[in-house]
Formats: C-alpha cells, structure tokens, sequence
C-alpha cells in the first residue's frame, strides 16, 4: 500500500553535536538510531558519500558500505540488508560522514532518530508503527515524506524544505499547524524528475483524517501547494 502511494505520489531509515544521541564521539554516538521488532529480512537505502557502517543490534558484525551521489535518491541508492533469526526488539544505529539520504519502509519501526544525521536532505520513512519524528535538527532537508501514524509534525526548522508528502492520521487541526510550520522561502530546487523548479508543494495522503476539513488557505498563503493523492 505504502509502495503505492509513493509511486502515485511522485509520477510518485548523530553528526556533530546531535543532541542526545547524536555526536562527533564516544562509544555510544551515531547519525541514525532506528527500533524496529522484526524478524527475518529487514532492510534501507542510504545515500551521500564515503562510508556508512551499520550495527544491526544483534551482535553481528557490523556492515560498512561506500555510499554514492545520486541524482534520484528515492530509486536508488546503496541498501543496507540483515536478516534476524526471530523477531524481538532491537536497535539499529548508523554512522557515516556525510549522510545525505535515507530511505526506509519496514512497517516494524517503533521509532526513528535522525536528528545526528544534519547532511540529510532526502527522507524518506513508511512505517504504520511509528508516531512521532523530529526533523527539527534536519536543517537541509528539501523532501521529506513519511507514510504512517504520527499525529503532528513540525517543519518549522526545515527551511530548505520544498517537497512534502505526508500520509499519516493528522486531524484537521494537525494539519493546519502543521501548515503554519512551513516556511515560505522562494526556493529553487530540481525535482527528482530534473526539471528546475520554484514550486513548494505539499501532499497530504487519503489516510489523514482531517485533509477534507483542514484550512489549505495556511499553506497557500505561504507560496505552498497543497495537493492530494
């Protein structure tokens, strides 16, 4: 279903200072940190350059590919694959130097953490067990899209920010904050197509429960989009 939207939505998963969690140092530090309960194959898609290393948090052996700059990250990029023996809750964390994109649509993750991983700028995350994300350290994201059951979300840091697709269960009054949050910078972006582009659009998918009653006017007002799918 995820897979759908994604596809029909666009034809249509820490650094420096992160916070807690995220750091330059340290035994414990990493750019992404993801919970997931599952069992057998699990897999993302990272982007950007040099190495990224993964430690499935199952005391394998951690894994480290090169990664690659690419023009369209969300259809390609370098994947990370594990296969868990049984399901049970375990902790994934990600460190590399420059991370730029992340993709992942395992329905299993219980939470997602991406404030170390500040070189992001492509994000992608499907999951039906995931409620919240802070993006708020994510300054240079320019597309964002989550496909699951947060009830609010916050760009109001996202400044670069000029592509969102959100299906989640955002109420009308989640989703007219969630308008408010959007800045309204003119900003020149090349979409994955290539087609240079000042257009700032946002996608709200079918399962959000307030798209028929939210106030669109709060995005349009800002230079925004507002569009369904």
């Amino acid at each position: 279903m995820a897979g759908a939207l994604i596809a029909a939505a666009f034809t249509a998963c820490g650094g420096s200072g992160g916070g807690s969690g995220g750091g330059s140092g340290g035994r414990n530090s990493y750019k992404i940190k993801m919970t997931t309960e599952a069992g057998g194959d699990f897999s993302f898609r990272l982007g950007g350059s040099g190495v990224a290393t993964v430690d499935w948090g199952d005391g394998s052996e951690q894994v480290s590919l090169t990664l690659q700059e690419t023009e369209n990250f969300y259809y390609s990029g370098v994947r990370f694959n594990h296969t868990y023996p049984s399901a049970t809750i375990r902790t994934i964390t990600v460190n590399g130097d420059n991370i730029t994109g992340l993709r992942c649509d395992e329905y299993n993750i219980t939470s997602l953490d991406v404030r170390g991983a500040t070189a992001l700028t492509d994000l992608y995350v499907s999951s039906e067990n995931l409620t919240s994300l802070d993006v708020s350290k994510n300054t240079a994201l320019t597309i964002l899209g989550v496909w699951g059951n947060l009830t609010s979300l916050d760009v109001s840091k996202n400044t670069a920010l000029t592509r969102l697709l959100v299906s989640s269960q955002l109420s009308a009054s989640a989703l007219n904050t969630l308008f408010g949050t959007l800045h309204s910078n003119i900003i020149e972006h090349t979409y994955w197509q290539d087609n240079p582009t000042t257009e700032k659009s946002i996608d709200i998918g079918g399962s959000n429960p307030g798209r028929n009653d939210c106030d669109r006017s709060i995005a349009e007002r800002k230079g925004w989009t507002v569009r369904d799918y």
